[in-house]
């Protein structure tokens, strides 16, 4: 599908409005400062902030170190050291995600459905009930039925339980997949910067992230493992995703600020440089001749170590970074796209399902999504059949280790992505140590805050100073005490 840049397509958006001189003299109002911000205007908006700032910022930034993608070689205290404090969580809760991205979603669902463009609607809706996913899973509960109404006086928002969180997540979706099958109204077109106003794809997006949010619940409180497991197959069923083609992501160019946020925050300094992929994930695919390496992870390009993998752990580096390698340019390049989901998480979706529908058991419908998950995983890359069929027969499912298998491999081709946290706190795989891991010969200057891996994100210094009486009280206000309280559908 052919998208168009993010600056080409701001320009197209905002090149209506400006008008000739004699029709400017002619009019008593701004023409560049419309009185209405209409949904054409408002959804790219929304679009970008999600990327930029939630699919590939704050978040998965925080995460990659935790699932251990990444470390970070430097000097403490940073994230690595699994130090989060309730002041570094404020922009991503209180600006990006409730201000920015979900109070304008749910501006647009009610702009949309008043003016008859249930597409847009179905987007917004989409985007709306995403972000709240990374909302609870980082925080637990969270405002969401008493939320965005700052306006008729609601400045203190109840907070909802993270069960019924997913249960209106699920609604959301439900709707968004009848608004996008519409052809009433205006459709959206190239201000999508996902699809290009392709709803037959946000539809497929939309029983992705069912399937997604079903098995999220595998094994949370009153739930059944095998119930959700069903329910997950049944939204596959519906028409989810189906090729790497599809896969939603956002375009970045080559311009200052308009690249890609990987690249901006690990390779040309805007944050830190010291952002590099792990001495242990590198192992792990040098420990399974995973011929992804060389698209996850760049070589060393130049130095003692030159053209050599090699990753660095949570520490300062007894050398210059530049003898380390760097994250892929496939991922981190100015000009790469963001994935928002990566399609060979459908496949590996349906293996752990069956999986878990079969009582735990290898079927030959779990040998086909298992294998269907590599093959997709590398086929975003280009690797050629031959490598892939190598790669699969070398990792056969066995029946003692099959649940840690599909997970991590769905780990592997998840990468920097989110959900590899969410799937490590539900399940336990992959099997990750803490980040305690040494240069040869060296030792930690900084060891690591905590001696577990941290289960969420401490509740934001925003909420603790104007909303603190629904704060749960079982979430001490101390952050690193929080970060050890499970969320609700965390109890593996």
């Amino acid at each position: 599908m052919k998208r168009k840049s993010l600056l080409l397509l701001i320009i197209s958006l905002f090149s209506t409005t400006f008008y000739s001189c004699e029709n400017y003299l002619d009019i008593n109002y701004d023409p560049n400062a419309p009185k209405e911000v209409t949904e054409k205007l408002m959804l790219p908006a929304i679009l970008s902030t999600f990327s930029y700032e939630i699919a590939g910022g704050f978040p998965v930034r925080i995460s990659a170190n935790w699932t251990k993608y990444l470390a970070f070689a430097g000097t403490g205290p940073h994230e690595g050291q699994y130090r989060l404090t309730a002041n570094e969580t404020d922009n991503f809760w209180r600006y990006s995600s409730y201000t920015d991205i979900m109070k304008t979603s749910t501006e647009l669902i009610a702009k949309a459905d008043q003016n008859g463009n249930p597409a847009y609607s179905a987007i917004a809706k989409i985007i709306l009930a995403w972000n709240m996913s990374y909302i609870t899973d980082a925080f637990g509960d969270a405002p969401f039925s008493q939320a965005f109404q700052g306006e008729t006086g609601v400045t203190k928002p109840a907070y909802d339980k993270q069960e019924d969180i997913y249960k209106r997540i699920q609604v959301l979706l439900d709707e968004a997949i009848v608004d996008a099958g519409k052809t009433t109204g205006i459709q959206p077109g190239a201000e999508d910067f996902i699809y290009g106003g392709d709803m037959v794809l946000w539809q497929k997006l939309a029983h992705t992230l069912k399937a997604r949010f079903h098995l999220r619940l595998s094994n949370a409180p009153g739930y059944n493992a095998a119930t959700q497991a069903n329910l997950a197959l049944e939204a596959l069923d519906a028409g989810t995703l189906s090729s790497n083609d599809e896969m939603p992501k956002f375009n970045y160019i080559n311009a200052p600020n308009a690249e890609n946020p990987w690249y901006q925050y690990t390779i040309d300094g805007k944050w830190s440089t010291a952002y590099k992929p792990s001495i242990f994930y590198l192992n792990l695919l040098n420990s399974k001749n995973d011929p992804r390496l060389q698209y996850q992870v760049d070589p060393v390009a130049e130095g003692d170590n030159e053209g050599q993998y090699v990753g660095v752990t949570n520490d300062a580096t007894p050398t210059g970074l530049a003898n380390y390698s760097a994250i892929g340019s496939f991922y981190s390049a100015a000009d790469a796209p963001l994935y928002l989901l990566i399609y060979a998480e459908v496949p590996f979706i349906r293996a752990e399902a069956e999986f878990l529908k079969a009582g735990n058991t290898i079927t030959p419908a779990v040998v086909t999504a298992y294998n269907e998950g590599i093959a997709a995983s590398m086929g975003m890359y280009g690797i050629d059949e031959a490598a892939i069929a190598t790669y699969q027969t070398a990792n056969l499912l066995l029946p003692t280790t099959a649940y840690e298998q599909i997970m991590t491999e769905k780990y592997i081709a998840n990468y920097l992505q989110f959900e590899s946290y969410n799937d490590f706190r539900r399940t336990g795989y992959p099997n990750l140590p803490l980040n305690t891991e040494t240069y040869p010969d060296t030792e930690l200057e900084v060891a690591p805050v905590l001696e577990s891996i941290p289960v969420r994100f401490p509740y934001p210094s925003s909420e603790r100073s104007y909303n603190p009486d629904n704060i749960p009280a079982e979430v001490p206000s101390a952050f690193l005490q929080a970060m050890l309280v499970p969320v609700w559908w965390d109890k593996q």
